[in-house]
């Protein structure tokens, strides 16, 4: 497997601040190195040139990834920025004196530039870090200056900022920690193991969800359930999606096939487990916007997700496997 490379870059102390955790955090990353990863680092100066150095570095098309971080004095949480604004507003001057309000950053770019990562894969990884969340405003400073110049470069490569709070908040090690969990995600293409229930009703229809609005695959249909995560068995995490997402409880029987699927952005191993005969009136959509009971002369009735149709259209031309009829 060929190395991946990598620019990855903090900011130098600014305004009032005797340290900056992103420049803190780089340094520790260089420390130790990421296997696999050749990471060029970079800590910029607080002002229009450093602002423009990732994306004057990109011009050479030599990275598969750009992490850009940055501080966020009043944040308790780690920020991971959505989106960058193509406007500079300062309420204190740069490190070079320049002081902004109201102004573009570049002429005839567009107003908002969203990340180039998968978003799906992000919420995965950290759907259960308390102190890791989406932004949506990288707010009118330098930081996102430098990351609308560097979207604006290059749209090709898994781009994304993140804002880092004061180490009282967040300490150096799990900052870094997230940090490298997040470079990870851009360079390789997870493999997840996945769980999912076929639930019914006494007609022996099958119940199957929308995702929702905002989600990467809106508006696609699927078997209730989700990731499995590390320590845990098929079974507890079936038990648990299925309650989170469903407000009810299950008990996985057979396993009815295993489905390997490789999207753009990851490689699923799909586990279809029965869960029997549930009461439809006990269950409430969390996480859907929408669902249906389907029999089997409807299941091609809804737009399943990639991974999922090849088993539907086969319980379509062939019957819906039976209760325990199993690997």
């Amino acid at each position: 497997m060929s190395v991946r490379k990598v620019l990855l870059t903090g900011f130098e102390p600014f305004h009032d601040q005797d340290v900056n955790e992103s420049s803190e955090v780089v340094r520790e990353i260089m420390s130790t190195g990421m296997e696999g990863v050749s990471i060029s680092h970079r800590i910029l100066t607080v002002d229009m040139q450093g602002s423009m150095a990732p994306s004057e570095l990109l011009s050479g098309g030599e990275f598969d990834a750009v992490l850009l971080l940055g501080l966020s004095r009043k944040s308790t949480n780690i920020r991971l920025e959505r989106f960058a604004r193509n406007n500079l507003s300062m309420i204190f001057p740069d490190n070079s004196g320049r002081k902004l309000e109201d102004e573009t950053i570049e002429d005839d770019a567009p107003e908002i530039l969203e990340t180039t990562v998968s978003i799906h894969n992000f919420d995965e990884e950290f759907d259960s870090d308390e102190d890791v969340e989406w932004s949506e405003d990288a707010g009118s400073f330098v930081c996102n200056e430098v990351y609308f110049r560097t979207l604006a470069r290059n749209l090709e490569i898994p781009i994304l900022f993140i804002h880092l709070p004061k180490e009282d908040n967040v300490d150096l090690k799990r900052q870094t920690s997230v940090v490298l969990r997040a470079l990870g995600l851009m360079v390789n293409k997870p493999k997840l193991r996945v769980v999912g229930a076929v639930l019914r009703d006494t007609q022996n229809r099958i119940f199957s969800c929308m995702r929702p609005d905002g989600d990467a695959w809106s508006g696609w249909w699927e078997f209730p359930g989700g990731k499995v995560d590390d320590g845990e068995s098929m079974h507890t995490a079936l038990c648990r999606e299925i309650e989170e997402e469903l407000g009810i409880l299950v008990t996985p029987k057979s396993k009815i096939c295993v489905i390997s699927h490789s999207y753009e952005d990851r490689d699923v191993e799909l586990h279809i487990f029965d869960c029997g005969i549930v009461d439809a009136d006990g269950i409430s959509l969390n996480e859907h916007d929408d669902s249906k009971w389907l029999a089997r002369e409807e299941l091609l009735d809804v737009k399943w997700l990639p991974a999922d149709l090849p088993t539907v259209q086969a319980w379509y031309h062939n019957g819906i496997p039976e209760p325990n009829q199993g690997l």
